[in-house]
């Protein structure tokens, strides 16, 4: 298990992602996908962060309506791979290549156009720094008001291997109402992978709701 500030290298998510070789790449929605799309969470304005093959994506084009879906992802296999996904399943997503700790200027994605932003293990892939200003991205992406969804593993988790942990006290100081935002849950869910053996199964993890507050 990574430490409390240990990063993955970009290194590896670039010679992994896109192959089948991921553990993440379980070639189905993550389970937390359908409740939200049951409770009308996905609406207006979505961008997908770190979409990888882009299940999550799919499944939220097929399932939602009136949604406008922005995928997003580090590495261009990922991204080519879901895009052959998403045109064989027939939806409409717009894929763009993006590095979340980078300059975004250089791509496509709108300053504050989501209504909501959601993710599936890419926080807790950051180190401290670098999580300030993936931070600092989220809040120019976002729309006033606008909901970010985040599901990585938690504390909770405690078998060896995989990246650092959540801690819940660490999100409440990263997120609060002095940065701008709200949390409106942190519910203990299930992150799926293939980490922790060759069949997919869920480790412990966060599945949060998080605010951005009004501002002018």
């Amino acid at each position: 298990m990574a430490s409390d500030d240990d990063e993955v290298p970009q290194t590896f998510f670039f010679n992994t992602s896109g192959t089948g070789n991921g553990v993440w790449e379980i070639n189905r929605p993550q389970t937390a996908i359908p409740k939200l799309v049951e409770h009308g969470i996905f609406h207006g304005e979505v961008l997908d962060i770190g979409c990888g093959i882009g299940d999550n994506a799919i499944y939220i084009a097929k399932h939602t309506s009136n949604v406008s879906i922005t995928a997003t992802d580090l590495v261009p296999k990922a991204i080519e791979v879901a895009r052959e996904k998403a045109q064989q399943a027939n939806v409409n997503i717009r894929f763009e290549v993006a590095d979340m700790i980078a300059d975004l200027s250089t791509t496509n994605l709108k300053q504050n156009s989501y209504d909501v932003i959601f993710e599936a293990a890419v926080f807790h892939a950051f180190s401290n720094k670098d999580r300030l200003i993936y931070i600092k991205n989220l809040e120019s992406l976002i729309k006033p008001n606008g909901l970010y969804i985040q599901l990585c593993f938690s504390e909770k988790e405690t078998r060896e291997g995989g990246p650092r942990r959540i801690k819940k006290s660490d999100l409440y100081e990263l997120f609060s109402s002095q940065n701008g935002w709200t949390i409106e849950s942190i519910e203990d869910d299930v992150y799926e992978t293939t980490l922790f053996g060759s069949v997919p199964s869920g480790g412990r993890a966060y599945l949060s709701t998080i605010r951005r507050n009004n501002y002018t």
